[in-house]
């Protein structure tokens, strides 16, 4: 379950910048990770509710999640596209498998709020 040690990261990170700011207190969390990350929303909840427990600093904060997409862009012709089946990533324009992942590889914290 790698969500767990995503969200550990996740939790230092924003105690250690929040700390360098004065803020005692995270209110919510914003996280953006995409979909090729395989970070399911649910046990990303589940990992943060147990992990904030003894952290005063997260008491009553939340974790706010956005995942992106995996959009490719062909390398040949130029068209953007989205494939939920990765065992068929042709361009549906010029059918080549020529590619680059453009969205959808993401995992940063956006921004915490806090006082």
């Amino acid at each position: 379950m790698h969500e767990t040690s995503l969200v550990q990261f996740t939790l230092n990170a924003v105690e250690h910048r929040a700390a360098g700011l004065g803020i005692t207190r995270v209110k919510s969390i914003q996280l953006v990770t995409g979909e090729l990350r395989g970070a399911l929303p649910n046990l990303m909840q589940a990992a943060f509710r147990t992990l904030k427990r003894n952290r005063p600093i997260f008491e009553d904060a939340v974790l706010e999640m956005k995942v992106t997409p995996v959009i490719l862009k062909c390398r040949d012709c130029g068209t953007e596209y989205q494939k939920e089946d990765f065992h068929d990533v042709r361009c549906p324009k010029c059918g080549i498998t020529n590619f680059e992942i453009i969205s959808g590889s993401e995992l940063y914290i956006e921004s915490f709020e806090g006082e």
